[in-house]
């Protein structure tokens, strides 16, 4: 895998600025059920994730934007090119890692990934090269030789890790790529697609699991009843609003109590945790921050801690579904 190589070596990253998957009001439809309702979104270089609660349209956004549902109305561009007029081209500079058990038991880990090389136009010899080379790079040992039916679940999601990127991809759709594995398969499959991102690739990681996109990702796009209601860098949203602090104080009782009621004076207080002796705050100020440091001193408590207020991507998600998409 020699993208994958050259990134573990320390091949800086390119920029993330370039939009690699372009809708424009998509629609589709089964039967009655709208799964996407005009929806639009730009997918740009990186790891991105795809969050939703289930059936929120994410399986139904990747299938159609692979050309494996068919869409009422809208665009799809995939680097340009229109994934259900030009079939060959897009199928050759993508992967995908569906959500269901779709793999062949009765073949091994071998047989399959280089039969998908080949589906994908590689030769056989070259096929066989690189599912040596794709299989050593997921960790698949000698069990490679076994059939798939005796595999585990962990063993099986790394296998189609691995056919999805036989052909050395230019951008990945893996869908619930961690689905079914244990805490250390979830981590060495994060590791893995950390990895591949690291190569310059565009992955985009369909999942119901914030935290695993909050480890590995770069942008977020949520959606919910087939539309868009947020999305983002994760590193712009996660700094939240301008002028809001948090801050760790220690003191007496009586001081903290002090400190606490003269601040809500100047500043909007959104939220206090209490812990023995210690208590952190998150406030709104638009006035100057000096003016915290100044009644600290004067109520005789120390400062621990003081900066931005960050977020988590839960609160993210959680805020974009209050208030529908801001």
């Amino acid at each position: 895998m020699e993208s994958e190589v050259k990134a573990q070596e320390g091949e800086e990253k390119p920029s993330k600025s370039k939009i690699r998957i372009d809708t424009k009001d998509l629609v589709v439809r089964f039967g009655s059920i709208v799964a996407l309702n005009s929806f639009s979104v730009g997918v740009p270089e990186g790891i991105v994730g795809l969050l939703g609660p289930n059936g929120a349209g994410k399986s139904t956004f990747i299938k159609a934007v692979l050309g494996l549902v068919n869409a009422e109305k809208g665009t799809i561009s995939i680097d340009g090119l229109d994934p259900r007029k030009d079939i060959t081209a897009v199928r050759d500079m993508v992967g995908y890692l569906p959500e269901h058990d779709c793999l062949i038991t009765y073949l091994n880990a071998v047989e399959l990934v280089s039969y998908m090389g080949q589906i994908s136009g590689m030769s056989l010899k070259d096929a066989i090269q690189r599912t040596h080379e794709v299989l050593d790079f997921v960790g698949t040992g000698e069990e490679r030789y076994r059939l798939i039916s005796s595999y585990s679940t962990g063993m099986k999601q790394k296998v189609k890790l691995a056919q999805a990127i036989v052909h050395d991809p230019k951008i990945l759709f893996l869908d619930e790529p961690t689905n079914g594995m244990d805490p250390q398969g979830r981590e060495e499959m994060l590791e893995l697609i950390k990895k591949i991102g690291a190569s310059g690739k565009t992955i985009l990681v369909s999942t119901h699991i914030l935290q695993e996109v909050e480890k590995i990702g770069e942008h977020v796009i949520i959606i919910n009843d087939g539309a868009l209601i947020k999305e983002g860098s994760i590193k712009t949203l996660m700094i939240g609003e301008k002028n809001i602090f948090k801050i760790k104080i220690r003191g007496s009782q009586e001081g903290i109590l002090g400190f606490g009621k003269a601040l809500s004076e100047i500043a909007q207080v959104i939220s206090t945790e209490d812990e023995e002796g210690q208590q952190t705050m998150v406030f709104k100020t638009t006035g100057d921050e000096s003016k915290v440091f100044a009644l600290a001193s004067e109520k005789g408590i120390q400062i621990r801690d003081f900066g931005p207020a960050t977020r988590t991507l839960e609160d993210i998600f959680i805020e974009a579904f209050k208030k529908g998409g801001a």
